[in-house]
């Protein structure tokens, strides 16, 4: 802090020196490295000669500095209601360059906002973007002529708190509180006050012994008559202010400025060595700037007793009276003119005086006209007050707000808004839809672009623009493409070129036999003697029931490939697929839960529709057989039909196909619930536990739940329901699972694609034996009409499955042998 306060002094000492001195080619006092930064006021009040001065002021100082990059760095800041940055620490490393820089700035001529050029030059000035350094000294010099418009004392507390040395010059209206608020301490030595700005130079005279070690003035007779001023080596004589240095180099004259015309003084200049002061003729005071007169107001003394207003003339005043008025005899008070009383008014209705003048008044309702003498009924709108936004209706003493059209009224009566086409829920807009004046537009997505119908959107087809260079083909995708290849082929790195796909070299085709790599796949191929079964890989011999352990229990029948076991006449084949049983189909009591979530969307919606009506399909549907209830659930839940509401098939498929998309939330939890409390309730049509008809529970969800499960799962099971649980896409299966009845192999099922659900549908077995539930079967008559018609149709239904299935596999071996065929 001491070696910046002496470098400061020496600077401003140097700036005063160079004002009495011719330039000499004496070296420059070196010190150690500082960044100093000139703040300067641009403000209005500085004029455009003072301006020159400080700017002056900068170039000396400049010129006596030891500039350089590891030297001395400097910066300028203008300032006046916003900031200038003139240029920075880092921009310059020669003084010629900071002098051009400065001589081509332009004053602000603004208002006087010091703080905020004090916390700009510690953000910015100072910054080491700026090219301030570290461990040098900091050193700010702030030069103003007025008050600061804005607060300084925080900002420079916290400047100086920073380690920024701060110098205040204050010059003619600086405010002394003000400057001692932005120094550093000791003030004596921070903070300058002079009357004019070309008196800055004096400051620096304090300051000057401090850089150069000996001083010969103290140890020589110099013979200066003023002020002798020491330098490295050497000294020079200096003449106090108002004073010029003779050409002995020692002696000094006193400068008259009035005699020499170098003053601004309205009226009388008096002199002084090297300075001047202004005075006024008799009748005339000197203004604030100390240089202009102006004559003196007698009536701003408040004795000129004047009832309206006070004229002030060259040593004294006259009272005047306000226009309208007429001064009275006592040449101080006013009467106002009745102007009415002059006979000449030539009112419709009424004259009435006025100051300066008169009007005509006409009776209530009535407005006056143009020649301001006659009247008209009042229009009310034309008064311009109504406040209509668009449209003014006059009425019988009143007005009423009318909007253009396309626009309606709002409630104030008075504005408008335009009708929004849009809210009317009739665009038929596929995507947005924007409302203008009388009618609306439709706007498609990016990526899509309206089709003719200007409603619906088509995606755009970026393959048609012909610049894809996809090798086989091009896919369009929202706001772009990608190139696929043809079915057996796989891209190339380069994303645009095919190979065709060798399947067989995967390691991983698992046929039991031999792999044959084709194009678009592979296919198994089976040693003689052997068929290859329908999965395609496993290869089973012509004849297995001699050749495997069927276990069927009555009797194996064999099929290409394969085998199965049938059962006498009078049994039934039960699920093992093996043992026979007497057990039909029993009567059970089953409820569906449908996930409607969001995530499900509104085309998979309609295949779970189509896979609920598939598991209806399998059941025995009667008021006294099987009963069906469905339940939808998202963010709540709802019943669309309970077990109590259709008593065929055909009635609960319809009501399927006729149930709407619910969309939001996945509340599997609150379904559950819903389900035990209510859609087995007596109320909603479940049959009484008593009669032991069995209670089957079908939860079919695509994602994971929003809420707790795991109390209302075990509840349902505790309350006897079996539950089956169907998860798709991205279902949790922990939760799933959470759902399930054991086995968890009979009662869980799961797959990655809606499309799949189908085969979920038919591969669940929901009905149960009657000797397992125990509860009440319908006994039909085997030798009624529609038992021998149910019979017929069950056999055909079975016959017919199993022509589709060895059709199937006929149609798999041609295209097997095709391909074999075409590989040779």
């Amino acid at each position: 802090m001491t070696r910046a306060l002496v470098y400061v002094g020496v600077l401003i000492a140097i700036m005063a020196v160079t004002e009495a001195r011719p330039k000499s080619a004496e070296p420059k006092c070196k010190s150690g490295p500082v960044d100093l930064v000139f703040i300067i006021d641009g403000s209005r009040s500085v004029r455009a000669h003072e301006f020159e001065t400080m700017r002056k002021f900068m170039i000396d100082i400049i010129h006596e500095l030891d500039i350089g990059l590891e030297a001395t760095r400097v910066g300028v800041v203008q300032y006046s209601s916003q900031v200038q940055n003139v240029f920075s620490l880092k921009a310059f490393s020669k003084s010629a360059q900071m002098v051009k820089a400065i001589n081509e700035i332009i004053p602000l001529a603004q208002g006087t906002m010091t703080g905020l050029a004090i916390r700009y030059a510690m953000n910015v000035a100072f910054s080491a973007e700026e090219g301030a350094r570290p461990n040098v000294p900091h050193v700010a010099v702030i030069v103003t002529d007025g008050r600061p418009q804005d607060r300084v004392a925080e900002v420079a507390a916290a400047a100086r708190e920073s380690g920024i040395e701060i110098y205040a010059v204050g010059v003619a209206r600086a405010d002394m509180t003000s400057l001692r608020a932005m120094a550093s301490p000791p003030f004596e030595d921070h903070v300058f006050l002079v009357e004019r700005f070309d008196l800055i130079h004096q400051f620096g005279l304090q300051f000057q012994d401090k850089l150069c070690g000996m001083d010969l003035c103290l140890e020589s007779d110099h013979g200066c008559e003023h002020i002798c001023e020491s330098s490295p080596g050497s000294y020079h004589c200096l003449c106090l202010p108002g004073y010029t240095l003779n050409e002995d180099g020692k002696t000094c004259t006193p400068i008259d400025l009035c005699a020499e015309g170098k003053h601004d003084c309205d009226q009388i200049c008096i002199a002084s060595p090297g300075s001047f002061s202004c005075d006024c003729n008799t009748g005339y005071m000197l203004n604030d700037d100390k240089r202009t007169c102006t004559m003196i107001d007698y009536c701003s003394f408040g004795n000129d007793s004047c009832e309206h207003q006070c004229v002030s003339v060259l040593n004294g005043f006259n009272c005047r009276c306000n226009e309208g008025y007429s001064l009275n005899d006592d040449l101080k008070t006013c009467t106002m003119i009745d102007y009415c009383s002059f006979g000449n008014d030539s009112c419709e209705h009424e004259c009435v005086s006025v100051l300066q003048s008169f009007y005509c008044r006409c009776h209530e309702g009535y407005t006056l006209n143009e020649d301001e003498t006659t009247c008209t009924m009042i229009d009310y709108c034309s008064f311009g007050n109504d406040s209509c936004e668009h449209e003014c209706v006059s009425v019988l003493n009143g007005f009423n707000c009318r909007c253009n059209d396309g626009y309606s009224l709002n409630a104030d009566m008075k504005t408008c808004t335009m009708i929004d086409y849009c809210s009317f829920g009739n665009d038929s807009c596929e995507h947005q839809c924007v409302s203008v004046l009388k009618g609306f537009h439709c706007i498609c997505n990016d990526g899509y672009t309206l089709n003719d119908d200007k409603k619906t959107c088509t995606m755009i087809d970026y393959c048609s623009f012909g610049n894809d260079s996809c090798e086989h083909e091009c896919v369009s995708v929202l706001k772009g493409f990608h190139c696929r290849c043809k079915d057996g082929y796989t891209l190339n790195d380069d994303k645009k070129t095919c190979t065709m796909i060798d399947y067989c070299s995967f390691g991983n085709h698992s046929c039991d036999h031999h792999c044959v790599s084709v194009l678009n796949g592979f296919y198994c191929h089976c040693n003689d003697g052997y068929t290859l079964q329908e999965d395609g890989k496993t290869c089973q011999s012509d004849n297995l029931c001699n050749t495997v352990e069927h276990g069927c229990e009555h009797q194996c029948v064999s099929t290409p490939g394969s085998y199965h076991c049938i059962c006498p006449e009078g049994h039934v084949l039960q699920d093992d697929g093996k043992s026979c049983g007497t057990c039909r189909s029993s009567n059970i009591d089953l409820v569906l839960l449908i996930d409607g979530s969001k995530s499900v969307r509104p085309q998979n919606f309609e295949l779970v529709k189509q896979f609920v009506n598939q598991v209806v399909d399998q059941l025995d549907v009667s008021p006294k057989g099987t009963r069906v209830g469905l339940v939808q659930y998202s963010s709540r839940v709802r019943t669309e039909f309970p077990l109590s509401m259709y008593q065929t098939k055909e009635e609960i498929k319809k009501a399927v196909m006729n149930v709407d998309y619910m969309e939001k939330g996945t509340m599997t939890g609150l379904a559950l619930k819903h389900m035990v409390e209510n859609s087995f309730s007596e109320a909603d049509g479940a049959r009484p536990a008593e009669k032991n008809i069995p209670r089957v529970g079908l939860v079919f969800t695509d994602g994971r739940s929003q809420d707790d499960i795991q109390e209302w799962a075990k509840k349902a099971k505790e309350a006897g329901i079996t539950m089956y649980a169907v998860g798709v896409g991205k279902a949790v299966e922990d939760e799933l699972r959470e759902i399930a009845s054991e086995p968890m192999e009979k009662h869980f099922f799961y797959t990655a694609d809606f499309t799949a659900i189908s085969q979920i549908a038919e591969n669940l077995k929901l009905n149960v034996c009657a000797a397992e539930s125990q509860g009440e079967i319908e006994v039909k008559d085997p030798c009624a009409c529609e038992s021998l018609v149910e019979f017929q149709q069950v056999m055909m239904s079975t016959l017919d499955q199993l022509n589709q299935k060895l059709s199937a596999m006929t149609k798999r071996l041609e295209v097997l042998e095709s391909q074999l065929l075409t590989r040779k």
